[in-house]
């Protein structure tokens, strides 16, 4: 069993659903509307603990269905006030910790064959929060959540799993799971995909999202019609209602340039570069060089060095001499906001 959320008449409804398998596929059925509260049907205990109302188990019951009463109640845990929740949290911790095992070679091959990529993709960057997915298969054994499991289960799964996701994160996220660096050649496209094409981009996304929507594996086992899924629309906002975040994805990929170039040496003491040096290599004056804060610098040095990079067709000698000057200046700009 798990909880749902979905939309009734424009209205947050939580309903109690099973998976079930049905013609050699699972499947998805109601089983009690619990309405636009969940919260309503615990009650706090002794001791930090909480009690579910018992008309939900009677009420399952009559449904037919055999609640577990330890696995119910891991329905709730997330309405729960949250220092109960945090104690629960840790017993459910706890438990899985004791049941975990390595997963044999049979049961790695029965995961990889029988989830969808769409679907490791996203595990792996909510566990990970990596967008270099390249060693994707690698850990098998966190993809065993996935099994045995509806469409509709899964994708209430992510719908909660996406909950710790930030507002900056979505667009990152959203270029992760649809795999969109691998439409790119430039080296950079895992670390730094708000330097990439933006048209081709979008293209590939609108692409991807058409893809998902029409494959019928994907959607085995689940009543929909001519729409495209809510499931998928909120990818299509995370993507176009927000922006990739203005972190060190162009610094991390310098660091890592310059430590696999084997020309490059740090500059000494007596090479550093002049404010002059400096605003040639930007291309501005020295006084709009002074005049910039930090970030306004970072965005210059981000722009510039986009323009400059070897996959752009820069040398390798240019693009380093505009990052020695990058760190140069900063470091006269602490605390400059």
């Amino acid at each position: 069993m798990y909880l749902a959320r979905t939309l009734i008449r424009h209205r947050l409804h939580f309903i109690i659903r099973e998976s079930y398998l049905e013609g050699g596929c699972y499947r998805s059925r109601d089983l009690l509307d619990l309405g636009p509260d969940p919260h309503r049907y615990i009650t706090p205990t002794r001791g930090g603990n909480f009690a579910l109302d018992e008309w939900i188990a009677d009420s399952l019951r009559k449904k037919g269905a055999a609640p577990d009463p330890f696995e119910l109640e891991k329905l709730f845990i997330p309405y729960l006030d949250p220092v109960v929740r945090q104690r629960a949290e840790m017993h459910v911790d706890r438990q899985a910790g004791r049941a975990w095992k390595p997963i044999s070679a049979l049961m790695r091959r029965k995961i990889l064959n029988t989830t969808h990529e769409f679907d490791r993709r996203r595990v792996h960057y909510l566990r990970f929060g990596e967008m270099d997915q390249r060693r994707l298969d690698r850990p098998a054994a966190i993809y065993r959540v996935l099994l045995d499991k509806s469409r509709d289960e899964i994708e209430q799964y992510f719908l909660h799993g996406e909950l710790i996701l930030r507002p900056r994160e979505y667009k990152s996220y959203v270029h992760a799971i649809f795999d969109l660096q691998r439409f790119f050649t430039e080296s950079y496209a895992h670390t730094m995909p708000e330097a990439l094409n933006e048209e081709k981009l979008d293209r590939h996304f609108i692409e991807q999202v058409c893809k998902l929507d029409r494959d019928s594996g994907f959607w085995e086992g689940m009543e929909r019609d001519d729409r495209l899924p809510q499931y998928l629309i909120r990818y299509v906002i995370m993507y176009f209602d927000y922006g990739f975040p203005a972190g060190r994805g162009m610094e991390d990929y310098i660091r890592s340039f310059m430590d696999s170039h084997r020309r490059y040496a740090p500059p000494r003491v007596g090479d550093r570069v002049s404010l002059s040096e400096a605003a040639t290599i930007f291309g501005i004056s020295r006084s709009e060089i002074a005049s910039l804060t930090r970030l306004q610098f970072k965005r210059l040095f981000r722009k510039k060095a986009r323009e400059l990079h070897p996959d752009k067709g820069g040398s390798h000698e240019k693009f380093i001499e505009l990052t020695n000057a990058y760190h140069e200046i900063l470091r006269t700009k602490k605390g400059k906001s």
